[in-house]
């Protein structure tokens, strides 16, 4: 297993352990949650966005993880509604749904199997979705969130949200290959690599034993739709837009990968249902950390 998965997962353990003796609970959980949300997420955003180069032939990567995403919300909200969810519950299913855990599932896997250059196909893929991730689905989470408030509340607090300007600026700067001065790469790369433990944390200091006894089914829904649904949405994709083998391998792996801890920040931010989104989470990641030792199969068997 991956170095950066074992610390992910190890951190996340912790956090639950802290949670199960009652040392740090759901209001760290969320003191932390604000902190990734308002200050870390937006320096990875800025430093990880830094390192894309953009090729004519480019765009085909983050296209294919746009149509997943729009594809898995055109899915999951009819069932969310047939289910009857209530508003806060609907929005939680479509989050932890349509969030992929890219960064520490896919690529280790990716570089790997596939070296510097599968990793770069990798990132270039994750632009679409983060951009998605960051836009559209934040945009579902304010909306069907308890703090949502009013339709121009709601607005306003899409449009305030620090990730989101962190991505239009970056996106313009990369367009404009403008890149960040050594300076402020230093300082913005320490708050950068906070993110990851500090989300794990609040993944564990989450979970909840009694809400995952009652959403396990919902949740367990939530995983088959993220996972296998996002895989046939990866093969999908992968034919619409005629992408080459490897290119096809690495689409659909990132696309079955587990929940991103990053719905459960916006959970907590916007007021969704968290015991949902972190069951959902939770499970996903449970399930990936189970079907690593057969990933690499698995993309021996996309390039046949």
């Amino acid at each position: 297993m991956p170095a950066t998965l074992q610390a992910f997962i190890a951190i996340f353990v912790l956090g639950a352990v802290l949670r199960s003796f009652g040392l740090l609970g759901k209001p760290h959980a969320e003191r932390l949650a604000s902190l990734v949300f308002s200050i870390s997420l937006p320096a990875t955003i800025v430093v990880s966005l830094d390192h894309v180069a953009f090729t004519p032939s480019a765009w085909k990567l983050p296209v294919s993880a746009c149509l997943i995403t729009l594809a898995m919300l055109l899915c999951t909200w009819p069932l969310a509604r047939l289910l009857h969810l209530p508003r806060a519950a609907q929005g939680g299913f479509l989050l932890g749904t349509g969030c992929i855990n890219s960064v520490y599932f896919a690529y280790p896997v990716v570089l790997a199997t596939f070296g510097e250059s599968g990793l770069a196909h990798a990132i270039l893929f994750d632009l679409g979705q983060t951009t998605l991730t960051l836009t559209v689905l934040y945009a579902i989470a304010v909306w069907h969130g308890a703090k949502s408030g009013t339709a121009r509340s709601a607005f306003m607090r899409f449009i305030s949200s620090p990730p989101l300007w962190a991505l239009g600026v970056s996106l313009l700067c990369s367009l404009a290959e403008w890149h960040l001065p050594s300076w402020l790469r230093e300082i913005l790369t320490p708050v950068h690599l906070t993110t990851t433990p500090l989300a794990s944390l609040v993944l564990g200091l989450s979970i909840s034993l009694t809400a995952l006894r009652r959403t396990w089914p919902l949740a367990l829904l939530g995983v088959t739709m993220r996972m296998l649904g996002g895989s046939l949405l990866g093969v999908g994709a992968t034919t619409v837009l005629h992408l080459t083998d490897t290119e096809r391998a690495i689409v659909i792996l990132i696309a079955s990968m587990p929940s991103a801890v990053t719905a459960v920040i916006f959970a907590a931010d916007t007021g969704l249902d968290e015991n949902l989104v972190t069951s959902i989470v939770a499970l996903s990641i449970c399930c990936g950390v189970a079907l690593l030792p057969w990933l690499p199969k698995l993309v021996s068997l996309l390039l046949t």
